[in-house]
């Protein structure tokens, strides 16, 4: 995917209907039904995975402020972007351009 200088990523998962999510307080798993996979979570990863189930792009800063109820700092946006770059790897989101 090629960006323009400056451009923002926001991330979307395509697979909502797919993955199934199991929370509780000490984190959560996630099934993905296309290859039977289990993959343990935090709590933290857990709250970001249940936001983008929704199907709705979203941007690392708007999904820090939903974590945070509040104005996230850059560190705080750094961690939800290391938490992204995971979950794609995973596959269960994709970039696009916001």
């Amino acid at each position: 995917m090629t960006l323009e200088p400056g451009g923002r990523l926001a991330w979307v998962c395509r697979r909502a209907q797919a993955l199934l999510l199991r929370r509780w307080p000490e984190g959560g798993v996630v099934y993905d039904a296309a290859d039977g996979s289990l993959s343990a979570v935090s709590p933290v990863a857990a709250e970001l995975i249940e936001r983008l189930l929704d199907g709705q792009p979203a941007d690392a800063e708007a999904l820090a402020q939903h974590l945070l109820q509040a104005a996230p700092e850059p560190e705080d946006i750094d961690g939800v972007n290391q938490h992204l770059a995971q979950f794609e790897h995973m596959g269960f989101i994709e970039r696009i351009p916001s």
